[in-house]
């Protein structure tokens, strides 16, 4: 059985030491996006040193090696309500407050904001992208635990079919779509309703 940990990467930092971590992390390996891979080898670690944002490193104990790694962090989110169906409303509306002149809804909502797999481990020492993100979701659960909240964001590149079918498939409903005009892309925001485990 794999000995696996989650570490929240300033305490890995301050465990291993800078200099260890930025070279464990420059081997970091995400072909299918450039962003995702940047930013855990350039930035995770200044911005939760900043408190922006948490990234947390997967590390099998065997292979002393990073496996995946994930980025959280709470941020307002505005759902226009001409586009929800009466269902979509009644759900967030729950979890949200309307704008009265407007009618639109807005919600804090936890965002998976990064994450990512490490390619460059042989392929059948990876870890799987949904125990990747289970991981990522016990995190909001245990933050959950303390502050509430309900609510669960991801973006994916609206013209990447295989993370829709991904994120539908670990519970994820799309809600939004979003212009990003410096990266020039359209984004499909997704939402899910976090469960709390007994």
């Amino acid at each position: 059985m794999r000995k696996l940990s989650v570490w929240r990467i300033d305490k890995f930092a301050k465990t291993v030491g800078e200099a260890a971590l930025s070279s464990t992390l420059s081997g970091f390996a995400v072909p299918m996006n450039a962003e995702v891979e940047d930013f855990i080898r350039n930035k995770a670690l200044q911005a939760t040193k900043l408190k922006s944002s948490i990234s947390y490193l997967v590390v099998d104990e065997d292979l002393a090696d990073v496996l995946g790694y994930f980025t959280l962090l709470v941020k307002p989110f505005t759902i226009q309500s001409k586009q929800l169906s009466s269902k979509n409303r009644r759900l967030i509306a729950r979890f949200s407050e309307e704008n009265a002149e407007t009618g639109d809804y807005t919600a804090s909502v936890y965002l998976i904001a990064q994450i990512g797999k490490n390619y460059s481990i042989q392929e059948e020492l990876q870890m799987s992208g949904n125990d990747l993100l289970n991981l990522a979701l016990d995190k909001l659960r245990a933050a959950q635990d303390l502050i509430g909240g309900k609510l669960v964001l991801v973006e994916r590149e609206a013209d990447r079919e295989k993370l829709l079918k991904f994120y539908s498939d670990n519970g994820f409903m799309s809600w939004n779509g979003r212009y990003d005009k410096k990266d020039q892309l359209q984004y499909d925001q997704m939402i899910r309703v976090l469960e709390s485990v007994a």
